[in-house]
């Protein structure tokens, strides 16, 4: 359907659909740590859409930084015309020939990510996080909630050639037709290290990050 292919596309361009938002509590405003050399200029971002037929050559790449803030510029080429056009359709997206791109600003510190809005920050992932925590906004009207649902304790997640420890946060309350919730995988070395879309017909995917640089 095309509100899935949307949002696929939207996914493969990381947070490309998290659009300007009013903060319900503090969003785990606290996070703390220093300044990650994964958020430093040049660094890339190796985004794995095999399993997404029409879209290739995807990158993530940190552009602009200030402080612990970096701006991460995301490209994909489409081949599939229907997507080339949804892609055109979204806020801030650019759009030359078959290639999409868009940036957006994160805090990235040794203690986690952040999307960094002018209301304030809004957690995405904290490694010291506890099964439970919960971070949310209001965004068009409707309650966004990441909830930590897993802090793994050895290393039992399959990325790349190793075995690593995870922790996971699920994204609810976005309403979208066919999407049950989204699944942020990351690790205190090595960062965001997956991404998992969960469909409302029990189907998933599974987008692997790879980061140039780490903690």
């Amino acid at each position: 359907m095309k509100t899935k292919h949307f949002f696929q596309i939207a996914i493969l361009l990381l947070f490309a659909i998290f659009m300007s938002c009013d903060l319900l509590d503090d969003g785990g405003s606290n996070i703390g740590g220093d300044p990650s050399p994964m958020g430093e200029i040049n660094n890339t971002f190796e985004v794995g859409v095999s399993s997404f037929p029409g879209v290739s050559n995807t990158s993530a790449k940190v552009t602009a930084q200030n402080g612990d803030v970096s701006t991460i510029t995301y490209s994909a080429k489409i081949t599939d015309q229907t997507l080339l056009n949804l892609a055109k359709a979204m806020p801030d997206v650019v759009v030359d020939g078959n290639t999409a791109s868009v940036s957006r600003d994160y805090k990235i510190t040794t203690k986690g990510f952040q999307s960094v809005y002018e209301e304030g920050n809004l957690t995405i992932m904290d490694y010291d996080a506890k099964v439970g925590d919960k971070y949310s906004l209001k965004h068009n009207g409707k309650i966004i909630t990441r909830e930590v649902t897993k802090v793994s304790t050895e290393d039992e997640y399959q990325w790349g050639f190793m075995l690593i420890k995870t922790v996971h946060v699920e994204e609810t309350g976005r309403n979208i037709p066919g999407v049950s919730k989204i699944e942020f995988i990351g690790n205190h070395r090595w960062g965001m290290v997956g991404l998992v879309l969960h469909f409302e017909d029990g189907s998933k995917k599974t987008i692997g990050i790879f980061s140039d640089a780490s903690n």
